[in-house]
């Protein structure tokens, strides 16, 4: 009888063990993500991604010093809105139409600038994609 009361419960007592187990590795696996190398996070971005997609994956965007583009970007694009990041070398560039939808995402070596035409180290896919 023993052995009954306990198969009738188990599955309820797995499932508040489950819920348990997963509020206690919820900040855990946040941290987790928030350690992912940003130049990895950047190459697995792609062109016709919707703005929110890519501000979810890169975080908030920070930093000046793809202002140059910015003014270009405009000009090309009417409505398009841009982001930047700047990780350790590297300076991370995106660019959205007015549907906010990504048509660039330009990757450069933070001490040579945008107007360097140089890769970030460590960048393993291509730095110039553009639509």
């Amino acid at each position: 009888m023993t052995f009954h009361r306990f198969t009738r419960y188990a599955p309820g007592a797995a499932l508040a063990g489950a819920i348990q187990l997963a509020l206690l590795a919820g900040p855990a696996v946040v941290t987790g993500h928030a350690a992912v190398d940003p130049l990895t996070t950047w190459c697995e971005l792609y062109l016709g991604q919707s703005k929110g997609e890519v501000m979810a994956a890169m975080g908030d965007p920070g930093g000046h010093q793809a202002d140059s583009l910015i003014v270009t970007v405009q000009w090309m694009h009417e409505g398009a809105t841009t982001a930047e990041w700047n990780p350790p070398g590297a300076i991370l560039f995106a660019a959205f139409d007015k549907d906010e939808a990504t048509i660039k995402l330009l990757a450069y070596d933070a001490a040579s600038g945008v107007e360097g035409s140089v890769r970030p180290t460590g960048l393993a896919c291509d730095p110039w994609r553009a639509s």
